[in-house]
């Protein structure tokens, strides 16, 4: 057997004749046991580029009985028909890439799996170690510590291979903040991608450690993903998800992932802060936002690039009184980081996400409406500047008590004047109470959506089900009555109006709250159609096709065709790619085969309309 004595320093030291194990063949995974420990090997057959991923599995795998239980072991086992990946990743035509994945088993301490990848370097076929596009990395569960404790040299057990990953992949993480110190370090110039599910009930593995790695994980790029599967847990579920083989681009296949090149990478979804609300303010957290003398709870979604603003004033029930309850009813319950913990991002159709913005307000003021119309205008006057002309995104709820006091705002009861009583396109009254009078209600109402939701056993005597059907029965505009079988005047009512389940917008209270008129006729407000419902029949107006494609999209104008357009073409970071000046209809066609692949944001401006288009370059 030939012996390689002296490599250049980029160079593995390894025997080159054979691989190891002995009598390993292409194509198949066994069990390794070397320096006393098992391990899983994998080396794909045939030509191609050549990849390693050396991958930590978690508490359950130990040894050569059970390494091949979750992936990626399980899609490289032999025994399973139908399965057994050859492990090959097509990149493009002509351009493939061969894994070699090595497998540390939860069979020892960190100082010892330094030994044992060390010994796997050296006892495989060579491998330039200063190109690290080769090299990934990855763990699940407990295994992500011993992954990442590894590439941070924890132990000091110096390993002359920690430093040679682009890659990692980090699934359904244990608790990593006591190791943040060297995790950050250790995470710079590579590529990251951290994977949770949010139904994940196992102590050790909350979701909200998932997202805390992610947020302290620095590098040239990062992803997270939340998994809202109910399916999805701490299973092989969650793990078959993010390692599956289906996916066709660098966004929906790992494999792909770890293995883009530069110029192939779709960058990741920017989500700038844009500051507002209480000081210091982090974006997906529920507060109490103290103003006016006052207690109030705030939240605001994380708001990708792309994502569409959306406001929600929400007048909570005469229970809730400050910042000690603030939490205990719906929408703010959803809310609550030590509970449901929603990230209040709805998605009212594929690429069409709405991010929320909550100002809640409890019972602090009796009826004394110039009050709670003061916290409204401070509210405003605080945040991100907001275009109010455009209705569509605002939005109004009142839960018992507080479905008085939201009407009673809204009609300008007591004179007190705020700027931005007209501004809401819909209402949600909960459980409501009587009204002494309705014709206020009925006025205001016209050109706008309403939702009136009541459980039908309500025993209270100041707000039966009656008192809602009075409410409805007044209401202009479209409208809608729900009554609840079985549920009283409790958080079981209200929790099933702001429920998070339902697809669509007959059956989840936030979808509806963001989609059009459907009612077939024109939604009216001083005999002008109301923003949204412009802004609805001017994107329709408009189109393009194929999405996605990879050569050229056409825009449809046939609307409007005389009309000169600004056509610009913007990336996910906002950066303009592509402007043509003066374009027309009905027909036009757009060169786009020179863009990078990812998702864009095509923008038409001209004839008094502004619209913008999403689609897909491959």
């Amino acid at each position: 057997m030939k012996r390689v004595l002296l490599l250049p320093l980029f160079m593995l030291l390894c025997v080159t004749a054979f691989a190891q194990p002995t009598g390993y063949v292409p194509g198949t995974q066994v069990c390794w046991n070397f320096n006393g420990r098992d391990h899983g090997y994998f080396r794909a057959a045939g030509n191609g580029e050549r990849h390693v991923l050396v991958f930590f599995t978690g508490l359950g795998q130990t040894n050569c009985g059970n390494y091949e239980e979750h992936s990626p072991q399980k899609m490289l086992r032999d025994s399973i028909p139908g399965l057994n990946w050859d492990g090959r990743t097509v990149r493009a035509p002509g351009d493939t890439i061969v894994w070699e994945v090595f497998t540390v088993q939860n069979n020892t301490y960190v100082t010892t799996t330094v030994y044992d990848i060390n010994y796997f370097f050296t006892h495989i076929a060579p491998i330039d170690t200063a190109d690290r596009t080769k090299f990934h990395i990855g763990g699940v569960s407990l295994g992500v510590g011993r992954m990442w404790e590894y590439l941070g040299n924890v132990w000091n057990e110096t390993s002359p291979y920690h430093k040679i990953f682009s890659t990692t992949i980090s699934e359904s993480t244990t608790l990593q903040d006591h190791n943040f110190g060297s995790i950050v370090p250790a995470s710079y110039g590579k590529r990251n991608w951290v994977w949770h599910a949010r139904h994940d009930q196992l102590g050790d593995t909350r979701y909200q450690y998932g997202q805390s790695l992610y947020n302290a994980l620095g590098g040239t790029s990062k992803h997270f993903t939340l998994l809202e599967d109910t399916l999805a847990g701490h299973n092989a579920y969650t793990w078959d998800s993010c390692l599956a083989l289906t996916g066709t681009d660098t966004l929906t296949n790992r494999w792909l992932w770890m293995v883009a090149k530069a110029d192939t990478v779709v960058p990741p979804i920017v989500c700038p802060d844009p500051g507002g609300g209480p000081a210091g303010y982090v974006p997906g957290t529920q507060v109490v936002w103290q103003y006016n003398g006052r207690s109030h709870g705030y939240f605001r979604a994380k708001r990708c690039e792309g994502d569409e603003r959306h406001i929600l004033i929400s007048f909570i029930g005469d229970s809730v009184t400050d910042s000690t309850n603030y939490q205990s009813e719906s929408p703010q319950k959803l809310l609550n980081d030590l509970g449901p913990n929603w990230n209040g991002r709805t998605v009212r159709a594929p690429g069409d996400t709405i991010a929320w913005e909550i100002l809640s307000i409890p019972y602090n003021s009796g009826y004394w409406l110039p009050n709670y119309a003061s916290d409204i205008n401070y509210f405003f006057a605080n945040i991100e500047a907001i275009d109010t002309t455009d209705h569509s995104r605002f939005h109004i709820v009142g839960v018992s008590g507080g479905v008085g006091r939201m009407w009673g705002y809204l009609i300008n009861d007591q004179s007190h004047n705020s700027p931005y009583r007209n501004i809401f396109s819909t209402t949600i009254s909960v459980a409501t109470h009587w009204f002494s009078s309705y014709t206020p209600l009925a006025d205001y109402s016209t050109g706008r959506r309403h939702w009136v939701w009541h459980g039908a056993n309500d025993s209270s005597g100041t707000n039966p089900p009656a008192a809602s059907t009075a409410l409805f029965g007044v209401l202009n505009g479209e409208k809608k009555l729900t009554m609840q079988a079985g549920a009283g005047h409790n958080y079981v009512t209200v929790d099933s109006c702001f429920s998070l389940a339902g697809t669509d917008s007959s059956n989840n209270r936030w979808i509806w709250m963001v989609q059009p008129d459907t009612s077939g006729g024109s939604l009216l407000l001083g005999g002008e159609q109301l923003a949204y419902q412009k802004a609805f029949v001017e994107k329709k107006a408009f189109s393009l096709y194929p999405n996605p494609t990879s050569t050229y999209v056409t825009l449809n104008f046939e609307a409007s065709p005389k009309v000169n357009y600004r056509v610009t073409v913007l990336d996910l970071n906002g950066r303009i790619v592509h402007i043509e000046p003066n374009v027309k209809g009905p027909l036009y066609k757009l060169d786009v085969s020179k863009l990078r692949s990812g998702l864009y944001i095509l923008q038409l401006e001209g004839g008094g309309t502004k619209v913008q288009l999403k689609f897909i370059k491959q």
